[in-house]
């Protein structure tokens, strides 16, 4: 019995604890229509409140940074200049409603919750800014049409763009020092990058078969640790490494470019979940309050029907034609899981906001991410899976 109990203290066994639980559980959820990071993340709140281990660890840390690092690499490399310049006047007008939006509810946080403007602006980023990453996954289990597909991704894609580039001006603007240096080191990362792609296809890349994928991810690695020391984000670098690749005929156009993308796919689908679970690992019992739960009743009360009827009015004025499955549509655009948990670690880290309103944040996160699951349209594999399921 000693033996038992000194093995189950062990440092290896925790590990394969770790492993067992966030590769298997999540995915065996699945089957419930509850997402792989809402059951990562809620893996972390219980480890974090009932045995406290990993708080500090350094390989779970590494870990986190691989998945969402490649997820945003995977997100920038959706990005189709040409198809967004294509679409540039409906893109471009409805850009301009969302931010907009964006400020006036940076004005009403600031002004109800007594916040100023750069914590009230990254608050409104995290209510108001769809999911990418999360939202092109979930798109692969859904039947939409393929210009209805198009949509979903091209108003997630351009909007994320521009919520990061608000990020980044809230993160570095406390000087102006701060500014110009910060944006010093991104525009050297925009400049250098092809170089380094270049450099890879050329002397690399003809030498070594299928290491295309393992280079982006650790490009987007690198980047993305630089991006956070200078007081960024993760997300910032690794999204401009894959716009970058994606600007590359090689990653995108040759025989190669589905199987790049869909190994790509299959890295982050792995190491995602420890993003999430690592997350969770950060809640404390003081974001489990009532005023926090108001809090997230109120943001989703208010918050949710204004993204719904902005999503309509675009599709009323600029693509009638998918007025039927504006529901739908409109369901696919709520979730704002990591980009909310990526907002939420941030003003509790960088600006010590009330623990109320990040928990009313993550519940609001947590809730607008897991409404699609019930609006969405199921692929004929998906309903004959259920069928048999059920027979």
């Amino acid at each position: 019995m000693e033996a038992i109990l000194a093995i189950l203290n062990t440092e290896e066994f925790r590990y394969l604890l770790l492993f067992s639980v966030v590769l298997i559980v999540p995915k065996v959820l699945l089957r419930y229509r509850i997402p792989v990071g809402l059951t990562a993340l809620a893996l972390g709140i219980i480890t974090s409140l009932g045995t406290g281990w990993f708080q500090d660890d350094q390989l779970l840390l590494m870990l986190s940074r691989l998945g969402i690092t490649s997820l945003f690499l995977f997100a920038g490399m959706e990005v189709d200049i040409q198809d967004l310049q294509k679409n540039s006047s409906a893109i471009s007008k409805n850009l301009l409603k969302a931010v907009g939006v964006i400020f006036i509810t940076t004005f009403l946080c600031g002004h109800f919750l007594d916040l100023g403007f750069r914590p009230s602006l990254i608050l409104a980023l995290g209510l108001m800014t769809p999911s990418t990453g999360f939202i092109l996954n979930s798109l692969k289990a859904s039947n939409f049409k393929e210009q209805e597909e198009y949509w979903i991704r091209t108003k997630a894609i351009s909007k994320e763009i521009v919520a990061i580039f608000l990020l980044f001006l809230a993160l570095q603007s406390q000087t102006w020092e701060q500014l110009l240096s910060s944006t010093a080191v991104i525009l050297a990362m925009i400049l250098l990058l092809p170089t380094i792609f270049r450099f890879f296809l050329k002397r690399i890349a003809p030498y070594a078969p299928d290491s295309e994928v393992a280079f982006l991810v650790l490009i987007a690695l690198v980047c993305g640790v630089i991006t956070m020391k200078i007081g960024a984000y993760y997300l910032v670098g690794a999204f401009i490494v894959g716009m970058t690749a994606g600007r590359f005929k090689h990653f995108m156009e040759n025989d190669n470019s589905t199987n790049t993308l869909q190994s790509l796919a299959s890295f982050f689908t792995v190491f995602i979940p420890f993003y999430f679970y690592k997350a969770g690992l950060g809640f404390s019992n003081d974001l489990f309050t009532q005023d926090g739960l108001l809090m997230g009743l109120l943001f989703l009360g208010i918050c949710i029907p204004v993204r719904i009827l902005s999503v309509f009015s675009t599709m009323h004025f600029f693509i009638k034609d998918f007025w039927e499955d504006r529901w739908p549509i409109a369901m696919n655009l709520l979730p704002t899981l990591i980009f909310g948990l990526v907002i939420a670690s941030v003003l509790k880290q960088d600006f010590q906001v009330s623990p109320y309103i990040i928990s009313g944040l993550v519940i609001y996160t947590v809730v607008s991410s897991i409404i699609p699951t019930f609006y969405n349209k199921k692929s004929p594999t998906q309903k004959l899976d259920q069928s048999t399921n059920q027979g």
